[in-house]
């Protein structure tokens, strides 16, 4: 289980998601490993290194498994 919180969330014109994740430093790297593997389903960026607030783009095609994906993640 990863610990994050979605901090901001909104549907762009495109279908694309765009999301702000809060997530703890420790587990930074394991959820960018992961966000990684999924090769064209999203793209991330930190954009808050103090934070440890990520901005991840998700492609329209993708929405709903990227959904699935972090709720299962995240046991919510």
């Amino acid at each position: 289980m990863i610990n994050y919180q979605i901090i901001f969330q909104q549907l762009q014109e495109s279908g694309d998601m765009l999301y702000h994740i809060l997530i703890p430093p420790k587990e930074l790297i394991l959820f960018g490993y992961i966000l990684e593997s999924l090769e064209g389903w999203a793209f991330y960026t930190t954009i808050d290194t103090k934070n440890s607030i990520l901005l991840v783009e998700v492609i329209k095609d993708y929405v709903n498994d990227f959904k699935l994906l972090i709720d299962i993640l995240g046991n919510k």
